[in-house]
């Protein structure tokens, strides 16, 4: 089922409970969030901090073929890889992405910063800050903000 299709239903359906979020689920889908944890970074991280929107699922063209970047903030030359349990747990998988990873900063001049479940969804504001002081180093000018009155974004800078 595409997103189009769930937009229909949506449409056919007026009284559907959390109808709004489900239209910026859609919408945060068609951006390229592929995994809870994606969606997680885009709208606890990301947004809530005020990061530069990057680029979902850019793609790459290597030796292997297509590699698809989680997030990729391109004018900064920062790769955000979202590490959930599913393709990252086998030592095979783990060289795979650190071999990625060389390759990303060798060859390409971006810089990879890997990101795990508790990074967003338990120290997001941690994460925010330290994800803002990598697009600092690469020229960010901005700073983050806080994303809430219980925040603790400062305590990180």
């Amino acid at each position: 089922m595409t997103t189009n299709a769930v937009r229909a239903a949506l449409e056919r359906h007026p009284r559907l409970p959390r109808r709004a979020f489900i239209s910026e689920l859609l919408a945060d889908i068609d951006a390229g969030t592929c995994s809870v944890l994606e969606h997680g970074y885009l709208s606890r991280v990301e947004r809530a901090h005020g990061l530069p929107p990057g680029t979902r699922q850019s793609v790459r063209l290597t030796a292997n073929g297509n590699e698809f970047r989680d997030v990729e903030y391109e004018a900064y030359g920062l790769v955000v890889e979202l590490d959930g349990r599913l393709n990252h747990e086998s030592w095979r998988a783990q060289g795979r992405d650190a071999d990625r990873d060389l390759d990303d900063s060798a060859l390409g001049g971006r810089l990879t910063a890997r990101v795990r479940w508790p990074q967003v969804f338990e120290t997001q504001c941690r994460t925010a800050c330290r994800v803002s002081q990598l697009l600092h180093q690469r020229g960010w000018q901005e700073d983050p903000m806080k994303c809430g009155d219980k925040c603790d974004l400062e305590i990180w800078m």
